[in-house]
Order: structure tokens, then sequence, then C-alpha cells
């Protein structure tokens, strides 16, 4: 089924699955690959994110889980030479990290064993992949989607196993990245696993108007872009305490949610980025939630120029 107001012109095809090749020298061009999902009974988020340079000859990623203010329960990173353009949907690393596309742009497998994290979980869709359009964030993608989903399957972190049933979102982008100076965008998100789903795309103003751009909303089994809206942020400090949606899409319908914080990991990203995550918990308003997450990147510059403190690498 089609989102609603979507741009007939942005669409996605199986073949977004694989490997995009380079369209230029580019250093920057990069290839990102990124599944998160949770365990809300502990508040804790898992991301399972591989990346690829080919300009660049390296590639790289990461199986993570973090609690807390930034607490890293379980940390697997790697960067190493570029292998060349394999099948990206039966992706096999030499660390065990294994990607594998089930259905095309519908369900994936992801597998990863180390000391301190296994992962093995399967993502089906909710909705049809959502393609975002590149003025959404100016330099940063040529190519970029998002798509609700279940996720289900098991971790283990440290010593204990964990049941994966949840809600969330898969993410991939291609092109050169390029970081405008004084960048500030932001997300939210959020997905039940009854298929109740959105995306909002946020561009704060140097008012601090944070206005929502575009985004998508799937309620009753309709699908339909976000057409504006606003997010509201109250803070703890330097970081989000409590977050508010209110926005309209291309059915006419209004969306509001309100959500709590439940942690957060605060980083440098690197190229003068500094990202601020939250899992949130989100209060559809008819006494059930979904959960997901809300994302500040903020130039580094302009954070510090606030007066707040630098942030840890990642």
């Amino acid at each position: 089924m089609a989102i609603v107001g979507n741009d007939p012109d942005l669409v996605v095809s199986a073949a977004d699955d694989d490997f995009h090749l380079p369209t230029s020298d580019d250093p920057t061009w990069i290839e990102t690959v990124w599944f998160p999902f949770w365990l809300p009974e502990i508040d804790t988020s898992v991301y399972a994110r591989v990346w690829f340079r080919p300009n660049d000859r390296q590639q790289g990623g990461a199986v993570n889980a973090w609690a807390g203010a930034g607490r890293m329960v379980a940390y697997d990173g790697w960067t190493e030479p570029f292998t060349g353009f394999g099948d990206l949907r039966d992706l096999r690393l030499a660390n065990g990290f294994h990607l594998e596309c089930l259905e095309p742009l519908t369900a994936y497998r992801i597998r990863h064993r180390s000391e301190k994290i296994d992962v093995d979980v399967t993502f089906r869709a909710l909705m049809e992949p959502n393609p975002v359009p590149p003025h959404e964030s100016p330099g940063m993608f040529a190519g970029h989607v998002e798509q609700p989903g279940r996720f289900t399957g098991q971790v283990r972190i440290g010593h204990t196993t964990h049941d994966i049933d949840c809600g969330s979102v898969r993410d991939r982008s291609w092109g050169p990245r390029t970081m405008r100076p004084g960048i500030r965008i932001g997300n939210a998100h959020g997905t039940s696993t009854d298929g109740w789903a959105f995306f909002a795309y946020v561009n704060p103003d140097a008012a601090g108007h944070e206005q929502i751009t575009s985004g998508y909303w799937q309620h009753d089994g309709r699908a339909a872009r976000l057409v504006r809206g606003e997010r509201t942020t109250v803070r703890d400090g330097d970081f989000a305490h409590t977050v508010e949606i209110d926005a309209h899409d291309a059915l006419g319908r209004h969306l509001h949610v309100r959500g709590r914080c439940a942690n957060r990991q605060a980083v440098d990203a690197g190229s003068d980025l500094y990202a601020v995550l939250h899992l949130v918990e989100w209060d559809r308003g008819d006494a059930t939630s979904a959960w997901g997450e809300n994302h500040d990147i903020w130039s580094k510059p302009d954070w510090l120029a606030t007066g707040r403190a630098p942030l840890p690498a990642r």
C-alpha cells in the first residue's frame, strides 16, 4: 500500500537491498545499514550497524548495547580494509557478522557473535519502505530509506540471554556525506508490534523552534506522509527528559504523542558532529505505548558554544 503524499518519483526497489556503486570518487561516499532494537523491560538499546567507504578503501561497524546515562553494557566494533562489492543481501564479514535478506524490502536476519554480545534477530516489515527526500538532510545522503518493522529473536549480553520482540525501524543510506557548517537536525520515531508507527524529521531553528518537515504515520492500516508539525523537548540539564510530537499527515489526521526518555547515548560522532540519542517510550493516548527513539544531531562548535561540556568519542 502506497504512503499517501509521498513524491511518486522517489521509489525504493529490491535492488536497493544490495550495494550502490559510487557515482564519483568522493572519499566521503558511504553506504550504511542500521538495525536498532530494544529491551524495554530494562531500558536498553541494541544497535547493529555496518558501513562501507569504498573510495576510502575502508569498512566497519559495531554491535553494541547501552542503558542509563550512556552506560555501554556491551560493545564490539571494528574498522578494516574494504573487502570489495560482494552481495549486501547475504553479507558475511570475517568477524562473523552476517546480514541476510530473507525477502526483498521485507525481511532480514542479523547474526553476530562476540565475547560480550551475541545477536540473532529477524526484522519483518510492518509498512513499505519510506524513501527520504535528499533535501531533508542536505549533503548527507543521495539515498535514504526508513522502514518500521517488528524484531524477534534473541540477544546475549554478558552472561544473560534476552528474548527480543519489539517494534523499531531499519535504516539504509548511501551517497557522499558532506556536513554543512552549523548543522542541526533531528528525528523522532516509534513503532508498535501491531503496525502503528511514526517517524518525524525535525529541523530546529536558531530560536529553538523544532519544526517537523516530513516523515510518516501509519495508523489503522493506512500510511501517510507527515506534512507539518512540531517537536517540543523538555530538558533536564543538557539532555531531553520528555518529548512531545504534534503533527498532521497528508490524510488530514492529527498525530499527538508524548515520550518518556528511558536512556541516552551522547557522543562525538566524528566529522565535527555531536549525536544525542534517547530510547523513548511513546504514549499513544489510548492506554498503549510504542517504543522508539529521539535523535538530536548538532555541529560540535554549536554545541560547545552553548556552554555544554564536550561529548566523549563514540
